[in-house]
């Protein structure tokens, strides 16, 4: 769930809807759940260096703990496109060891997806980000440099059924982008 945009739209009685509070992330809060998707993340500008550490790196893998101890078959995790563990830039390497460690644990089935640019309309402002979403979304109609949140979305929670995605599998924003193309046709 989304705790700063609030209550989910989707309804359906195999979904259980949680806002948690990471600074204090119950030991038991991923108990019986089967598969759990993680979209946390923010930017350096936004929260600081020490803010995207603890929100990209803590949060997260306090989650992928907690969900493996829990006995959660499945992890899916959104990354961003150029993570690298060994990057000199933060964003990427950060982005890269919490890929590599979700990836290690030990999941029935483990799941990155590497998006390029998300073109989604924020309530926050980011002027350079929203400028960079008009133009691909304008430009890039092949979706090689950008991607639909929503298709994004599709592909996660289809992705979850899909048997062609492995046990550690990494998605780029081109496989992502493939298969949500799939998933409209019906394949």
């Amino acid at each position: 769930i989304n705790a700063e945009y609030g209550e989910s739209k989707v309804q359906n009685d195999k979904l259980e809807h949680k806002i948690v509070d990471f600074d204090n992330l119950p030991e038991d809060a991923f108990l019986d759940h089967d598969v759990a998707i993680c979209t946390l993340g923010t930017t350096r500008a936004k929260s600081g260096k020490d803010g995207f550490i603890k929100v990209d790196q803590d949060y997260v893998l306090s989650f992928v703990e907690k969900s493996k101890a829990a006995g959660v078959k499945q992890f899916h995790m959104m990354s961003s496109q150029g993570a690298n563990a060994n990057a000199w830039l933060l964003y990427t390497q950060i982005k890269g060891q919490v890929d590599e460690k979700i990836l290690g644990i030990g999941f029935q089935k483990a799941v990155v997806y590497r998006p390029s640019v998300l073109l989604v309309d924020r309530q926050e402002s980011r002027m350079g980000e929203k400028a960079a979403r008009w133009l691909l979304g304008w430009a890039d109609t092949g979706r090689s440099m950008s991607v639909n949140i929503g298709d994004v979305a599709a592909v996660i929670v289809g992705s979850i059924f899909d048997e062609s995605v492995t046990d550690k599998s990494i998605l780029t924003n081109g496989d992502i982008v493939n298969k949500a193309k799939a998933l409209i046709k019906g394949n």
